[in-house]
C-alpha cells in the first residue's frame, strides 16, 4: 500500500516536527485565552458571535497545520527512469482503484521517484473513482508523448468539475465530499510540482479530465 500523509499521522522530518510543536505553543495558547473572554460577552450577541468565529478559524488552523506540513514533508528520493504505466499500476493496488481501466498501447518513461509518483496519481484515481456513479463507466487512464515530455490522463464519467481553476480546486482541507479531509489534490499537484510537473484539469459536460504533465 502507498503510504499516505495524514496530517500528524505521518511521521515528520525532526526539523519540521519541531516547528510545529512551537507553532502550536501560541496557538492554543490563543484559544484558551479566548475561551475565557467568551464569558465577558455573553450578553453582547454581535461580539459573542464575533468570538465564536474567531475561535472557529483558529480550531480550523490547528488542524491545517499538521495537515500542511505533512504535505511539504514530501520529498523525492533519487530520480531514476520509470514507466508510467508501472506507476499507474501501483496506484491501482489501492483499495478500491483496482477497475480503473489503463487504455492505449503508448507508456511513455519519465524520470523520477516511482513511490511518489504514484502516491500522486493514487490521489488522481481515488478522486474520479468516488466521482463516478455505480451506472458510469469506470474511470480511463492513458498516457501520450509530447514535446517536452510525457501526459498522464485520466477520464471520468462522473459528477463533473464545479470549476476548471486550480486555484479553487486545489485548497487545503477544502472538500465537498462527506468524511473526506480535502488533502488529494493538495498531494498531487506537490507530487507535480516535485517533478517540474503541472496538473491540468477540464470540466466536460459528461464528467471530468485531469492531466498530469511531466517533463
Amino acid at each position: 500500500m502507498i503510504e499516505r500523509p495524514e496530517g500528524a499521522a505521518r511521521k515528520l522530518p525532526a526539523e519540521l516536527a519541531r516547528l510545529l510543536h512551537d507553532l502550536r505553543g501560541p496557538l492554543n495558547s490563543a484559544v484558551m485565552h479566548l475561551e475565557v473572554l467568551k464569558r465577558t460577552v455573553s450578553e453582547d450577541p454581535s461580539s459573542a458571535e464575533s468570538l465564536r468565529t474567531v475561535l472557529q478559524q483558529l480550531v480550523r488552523l490547528s488542524e491545517m497545520l499538521p495537515a500542511a506540513f505533512a504535505v511539504t514533508a514530501l520529498e523525492p528520493g533519487p530520480p531514476a527512469r520509470v514507466s508510467l504505466r508501472s506507476v499507474v499500476e501501483q496506484a491501482r493496488r489501492e483499495p478500491g482503484l483496482e477497475h480503473v481501466r489503463l487504455a492505449g498501447d503508448e507508456w511513455p518513461e519519465v524520470g523520477g521517484d516511482a513511490t511518489l509518483l504514484a502516491l500522486g496519481v493514487a490521489q488522481l484515481l481515488r478522486n474520479a473513482v468516488e466521482s463516478t456513479g455505480a451506472d458510469a463507466p469506470p474511470p480511463e487512464v492513458s498516457a501520450s508523448r509530447a514535446d517536452d515530455g510525457a501526459a498522464l490522463t485520466i477520464r471520468d464519467w462522473g459528477k463533473g468539475l464545479p470549476t476548471a481553476n486550480p486555484k479553487v480546486l486545489i485548497r487545503l482541507l477544502h472538500s465537498t465530499k462527506a468524511g473526506h479531509r480535502g488533502l488529494g489534490l493538495v498531494i498531487a499537484e506537490r507530487v507535480a510540482r516535485l517533478h517540474a510537473g503541472t496538473l491540468n484539469f477540464e470540466a466536460l459536460p459528461d464528467g471530468a479530465r485531469v492531466t498530469l504533465r511531466l517533463p
